[in-house]
């Protein structure tokens, strides 16, 4: 049997109850697809759940998804970041106070000298040893386990028990942005120094600002005074200078890393939208179609069983 389209002859379609049960099983497998799909979308609130959901938007998602990973990485050094700089900073004005007491303290010397008091002498190198010690203790603060002026060598101690700097390498740092990298501390050797001109050392032969100080307060003579108040107020002043400009680095440093964390907060929340964009399901019409699909799928069922129901007369032939 034949028809004719636009003059040709073509061979009739003759739907046979084979084909059309295989077109009807094929329309409920796609509607059992599409139903599965749609529940899908409602249980993780996703549009695309595998690459084949919708391969033209995957590319998309999967770029989304690694820039705000970055960006969460990125975040996640800032606040570390944010963590060790302003422990730092707080620990910086402890110490730059403990300097400046010190400071008063020597020049009380020449008033303390007038009472030819030694007791009154000794507790004025009873006040730089004390200090000397609060000092140490600073210099060998922590944050989350770590010392945080031991630079990337020692991470737990940066000045043993002499005052001697153990830690090593150069000041630690987090990447906050792709090629930024901010340093996030200083190394103890350049907040305190080191040897003779440093700080902390109490090593005898070696003897650092502060126990050159006592030791020349202690000693109580008139050439050891006035060396306590010349050549050891002058080192000591250096140092202030040095503490000062060190926090001036570190705080520069914190309002640095403050700006790149609130840019990078603002890259996460942009990305974050425009993934909620491409890949938030829409509930109520999600929750529609999934209905409307339902529906469809029992009808066609229906029909289906009605379409491949053995007649009697198929039956016995």
């Amino acid at each position: 049997m034949t028809s004719l389209l636009s003059g040709v002859a073509l061979p009739a379609i003759e739907l046979t109850p084979s084909v059309m049960n295989q077109q009807a099983i094929t329309s409920l497998t796609s509607d059992q697809t599409s139903i599965a799909q749609l529940e899908e979308q409602l249980s993780t609130g996703n549009q695309v759940n595998q690459p084949s959901d919708n391969p033209a938007q995957t590319s998309n998602i999967m770029q989304l998804d690694a820039a705000l990973t970055r960006a969460n990485t990125y975040a996640a050094n800032a606040s570390d970041g944010l963590g060790w700089l302003s422990t730092a900073n707080s620990t910086m004005n402890e110490v730059i106070s403990t300097l400046q007491q010190v400071r008063q303290t020597v020049l009380s010397i020449s008033s303390a000298s007038l009472t030819n008091s030694p007791a009154a002498i000794q507790a004025l190198a009873d006040q730089v040893n004390s200090a000397q010690q609060s000092l140490l203790n600073l210099a060998n603060t922590s944050y989350d386990g770590q010392a945080i002026f031991a630079g990337t060598g020692n991470v737990t101690t940066a000045f043993d028990a002499a005052g001697i700097y153990v830690g090593g390498g150069s000041a630690p740092t987090r990447t906050v942005a792709p090629g930024t990298q901010v340093a996030i501390s200083a190394t103890g050797d350049a907040v305190f120094g080191t040897g003779t001109t440093g700080l902390l050392s109490t090593q005898p032969g070696n003897l650092g600002v502060l126990a050159q100080l006592s030791q020349d307060i202690q000693t109580n003579t008139k050439a050891s005074l006035a060396n306590a108040m010349g050549p050891d107020l002058k080192n000591l002043d250096a140092a202030i200078s040095n503490v000062e400009n060190q926090a001036a680095q570190l705080g520069a440093q914190y309002q640095q890393l403050s700006s790149l964390n609130q840019q990078v907060t603002a890259s996460q929340a942009a990305i974050n939208k425009e993934l909620s964009g491409i890949q938030s399901v829409n509930l109520p019409q999600a929750i529609t179609n999934l209905q409307l699909q339902q529906n469809d799928y029992q009808t066609a069922l229906w029909a289906t069983s009605q379409l491949i129901q053995p007649s009697l007369v198929q039956f016995l032939s």
